[in-house]
């Protein structure tokens, strides 16, 4: 499983699973440091999910947690401070602050509403008091504010102890139509980051076992395109040429989007203009990307392919 934005969804399955973890927030950042306020590591007895940034203050920060962890949720919430300079092995010369919660079995109820707000694509607040380690967590939905932000955010009052924790939604839905060689490369890629993918393919028997949970699989054609989000960035890489033409007639028709990529070469972009001039506005044929990806390369292998054309969607960002 992948997070969800910056929710981590395998530490939520080890709380279902009776385990406890910690969530390690940087909640506030002076001079430079590797990560901003709102990221999060999480870390279990054996595993860690997610980055504050590396380096020894990642280690010294797992470090704590697990201490925390050993001392039996004597210590359930705790802030700290480190220097990023020669005792921690780092040279950027500036200060952050971490935010430390010892999460048990019964904080997965939350956790699980957190994520599935997200999946949903709504912003979530967390409201933690740092003074009363037993007051429980406070979730407020800001759906008007989640256009306000594409990163997650944190903001920390040392007089009262208390951390309001903005979680930001996926900043791209991303609809891959197509589910080859190709297809499969990019959203394994796209399975780990902070996007919501739709994934559509008429066939049957082209989905894998397992479905990463920030993807939702869609087995459809063209006639699917108006059940699909507006604004989203498609990618157009099916089997047959013939439906690719089809799906990108549909998009332009029906859909209003951020970005419409359609996989092949200056031959086959030419071919398909000719056909949808016919129907459409040269302004919108003119937004259609063939080939596709930030890199030209001449490499047909899917995975160099996946990784040109991902880039080419997070450079929208």
């Amino acid at each position: 499983m992948a997070d969800i934005a910056g929710w981590s969804t395998p530490a939520c399955a080890l709380l279902q699973q009776g385990q406890s973890v910690v969530l390690v927030t940087v909640v506030q950042s002076l001079g430079s440091a590797p990560r901003d306020g709102g990221a999060k590591l999480w870390v279990s007895a054996q595993q860690v999910f997610g980055t504050i940034g590396g380096g020894h203050l990642e280690y010294k920060a797992i470090d704590q947690a697990r201490q925390m962890m050993r001392a039996g949720g004597a210590s359930r919430r705790d802030v700290q401070r480190y220097a990023l300079g020669p005792s921690l092995g780092q040279c950027c010369g500036g200060v952050v602050w971490l935010t430390y919660e010892v999460l048990h079995p019964v904080d997965a109820t939350w956790c699980l509403q957190v994520a599935e707000q997200l999946r949903q694509g709504h912003a979530v607040c967390r409201e933690v008091d740092f003074a009363k380690p037993d007051a429980p967590v406070l979730l407020t939905p800001t759906r008007a504010a989640a256009a306000d932000f594409n990163t997650d955010q944190a903001s920390w009052d040392e007089s009262t102890r208390f951390l309001r924790d903005t979680l930001a939604p996926a900043v791209l839905t991303i609809v891959v139509c197509g589910a080859g060689h190709v297809g499969h490369a990019i959203v394994t890629i796209l399975a780990t980051l902070p996007v919501r993918v739709i994934w559509l393919d008429p066939r049957d028997d082209i989905w894998p076992v397992t479905v990463p949970p920030n993807v939702r699989v869609l087995q459809g054609d063209e006639t699917d395109v108006p059940d699909c989000p507006d604004n989203a960035c498609w990618l157009v890489l099916t089997h047959s040429h013939a439906l690719d033409l089809a799906l990108v007639q549909a998009i332009m028709a029906q859909k209003s989007f951020r970005f419409l990529g359609l996989i092949g070469s200056q031959t086959k972009k030419a071919r398909f203009e000719s056909r949808l001039l016919q129907r459409f506005d040269p302004a919108l044929v003119q937004r259609l990307i063939c080939p596709i990806g930030l890199v030209q390369t001449r490499s047909k292998l899917p995975e160099v392919i996946s990784v040109s054309v991902v880039a080419q969607l997070l450079s929208l960002t």
